[in-house]
């Protein structure tokens, strides 16, 4: 388990400065960690489909909402929402792709959604216990990537902790890919064009590959 001064420590052993004792000492990494650590946490909860950050809902049209042109039904985002990681017409999470994202809503032509999503709940200091290992170090990585220009002269060190920063990123994608049993990697466009354009609304399994329990490298790009 970490915690946000362990992750400032470890960020400044990359940025090859003294350590501090407290997130309130007196230092210029302090103050400049303090102005980048908002950003740097979403940008890292954006960076990928973790597993301890999702979060899943069952959305019902908001009648107040006037629907995008061709589409019967708007919906709201959850107030966690961050992004989005699948919406499907049943709880199954079945293969969908009726609905449009457009002005901040959900639009379809079915009455009900289900979304499961990037939530922003464990992006509180208080929640940082609950972060894996791989990445709360890949957050230290970013946070030190995003603060060198200011707190050292060197881009040379700079060039190095984006090196080190997707790195540690793919480490923590594969590793956090091993709880995803009995995942289905959808086909590419190109793949599905050579078998014949098929297949984009049909069975749970569309000659996709089936992903449980080990590392997946490119997982996304299939």
């Amino acid at each position: 388990m970490a915690a946000k001064l362990q992750i400032w420590k470890q960020a400044l052993v990359h940025l090859e400065k003294a350590t501090i004792v407290t997130l309130t000492d007196d230092v210029e990494a302090r103050y400049v960690f303090d102005s980048a650590w908002a950003g740097a946490i979403e940008e890292a909860f954006n960076s990928g489909d973790w597993n301890f950050a999702k979060a899943s809902a069952a959305l019902s049209a908001n009648g107040a909402l006037t629907p995008a042109v061709g589409w019967t039904y708007a919906f709201d985002y959850p107030a966690t929402w961050l992004r989005t990681v699948t919406v499907s017409n049943n709880p199954g999470f079945t293969t969908f792709h009726d609905y449009v994202d457009q002005g901040g809503n959900l639009h379809a032509n079915t009455p009900a959604l289900y979304l499961r999503f990037i939530s922003d709940v464990n992006m509180a200091d208080d929640k940082i216990a609950s972060w894996p290992t791989m990445f709360w170090r890949y957050v230290a990585l970013k946070l030190a990537f995003d603060t060198c220009g200011k707190l050292t002269s060197g881009d040379t060190l700079e060039e190095k902790l984006s090196k080190r920063m997707q790195r540690a990123l793919m480490q923590a994608k594969n590793v956090d890919a091993r709880n995803e049993n009995n995942k289905i990697i959808e086909p590419g466009h190109w793949l599905r064009a050579r078998r014949g354009g098929g297949g984009i609304g049909g069975s749970r399994n569309n000659g996709g590959t089936l992903v449980g329990g080990q590392i997946v490298f490119g997982e996304g790009d299939v």
